[in-house]
C-alpha cells in the first residue's frame, strides 16, 4: 500500500509539472516608464502565443546593466536605444547617420555578443537638454551652446548612466565638445528630473524626448546645435541561443518592428508618469486596442 502510495504522488507531482507550463524567460527593464510599457507587452504576447512564462523585472538602473544581464544570461530580452547600446560598448563609427548607427548596432552585437538587434520600434528617445519656458525667455536661450557664459552657476540634473558613461555620448564627452561644464552636477532617476525642474531644484537637466511631461510642464528643449547625440533608435535586444531554442519567438518580436511612432509612445508614456496607471495595464489595454491580443 505504501508503494502504491509513493507511485500516486509521483503521478500526481509529473501532472502538476507538466500543466505548470513550459519554461520562464526574463525580461529586464529599466527605471523609466517606456522601457516597462515594451517589457510587458513582451510578456503579454509570449505567454499569449507560446508555452513559455516570462518574468518582468523592472527599475534596472542602466541600459548597460540590461545588457551585461543578458551578456550574463541573467536575461534573456531588453528593450534599448542604438546609441546607448553602441557607445557603452564600441565606438560609434557614424554617429550623425541612423541608419549606419542601426546597422553597426545589430552588426556589433550580433558578432561580439551574440545578441539580435530588431529593426527599430518606431520611435527613438532621444536626449535633450531642458530648462523651463520662463528660463529660457529670462537668459535669451534657444541651443545648447547658449548656455556656455552662465552653466558655471547652473545647477544639472541627469540620469545616473550618462553623467558616467564614458563613451562618444556622456557628458564627459559633452562637455569637452561644447567647451564648458556645470556648476554642480546632480545623478537622478530619470523619473525624478522633471519634477526638479519644475520646482526649480535644478536649472537644467537631461531629458527624454518621448517623455510626456516635455508637455505637461511646458518645458523647452535645447537645439543640440553641435549635433552631439547620435541617433537612438529604440529596439528589442533578444539574445541569439534563445531566439534558436525558441524560433516561434522571432515572429513576436518582428510584428512589433515600427508598430510605434513617437506619437504613441509619448501617449503610453503619459498614461503611466502623467495619469499614474499601471504600465502592465497600460501594455495590455494597447495589445488589445492594436488586435494583437485578445
Amino acid at each position: 500500500m505504501k508503494k502504491l502510495y509513493l507511485l500516486l504522488l509521483l503521478m500526481l507531482i509529473l501532472v502538476l509539472s507538466a500543466c505548470s507550463g513550459g519554461d520562464t524567460l526574463t525580461v529586464g527593464t529599466q527605471t523609466y516608464s517606456e522601457t516597462k510599457t515594451m517589457g510587458y507587452m513582451y510578456k503579454e504576447l509570449i505567454e499569449a502565443n507560446t508555452d513559455l512564462s516570462v518574468e518582468v523585472k523592472t527599475d534596472m538602473a542602466t541600459d548597460t546593466l540590461v545588457l551585461e544581464a543578458m551578456m550574463s544570461d541573467e536575461l534573456e530580452i531588453g528593450t534599448t536605444y542604438t546609441g546607448t547600446a553602441l557607445a557603452s560598448f564600441f565606438t560609434i563609427e557614424n554617429p550623425r547617420d541612423r541608419e549606419a548607427t542601426m546597422k553597426q548596432t545589430q552588426d556589433d552585437f550580433r558578432e561580439e555578443y551574440n545578441i539580435k538587434v530588431y529593426d527599430e520600434l518606431g520611435f527613438a528617445n532621444t536626449y535633450a537638454l531642458a530648462v523651463t519656458e520662463e528660463f529660457a525667455e529670462e537668459h535669451n536661450i534657444e541651443a545648447i551652446s547658449d548656455l556656455e557664459n552662465i552653466a558655471e552657476d547652473l545647477n544639472f540634473g541627469s540620469d545616473t548612466s550618462w553623467l558616467e558613461r564614458r563613451g562618444d555620448d556622456g557628458y564627459t564627452a559633452f562637455t569637452e565638445l561644447y567647451g564648458f561644464e556645470f556648476g554642480d552636477s546632480s545623478p537622478m532617476s530619470p523619473n525624478l528630473v522633471y519634477d526638479a525642474l519644475n520646482n526649480d531644484d535644478m536649472d537644467v537637466v537631461l531629458a527624454y524626448s518621448t517623455d510626456a511631461r516635455i508637455d505637461t510642464y511646458n518645458l523647452k528643449t535645447l537645439e543640440d546645435d553641435m549635433q552631439f547625440f547620435p541617433p537612438y533608435d529604440a529596439s528589442t535586444y533578444v539574445k541569439q541561443e534563445t531566439l534558436d531554442e525558441y524560433p516561434e519567438l522571432d515572429d513576436i518580436f518582428s510584428e512589433l518592428v515600427g508598430k510605434i511612432d513617437l506619437d504613441t509612445i509619448r501617449q503610453l508614456n503619459r498614461k503611466v508618469d502623467v495619469d499614474g496607471e499601471d504600465p502592465h495595464d497600460v501594455a495590455i489595454e494597447y495589445l488589445k486596442e492594436q488586435g494583437m491580443l485578445e
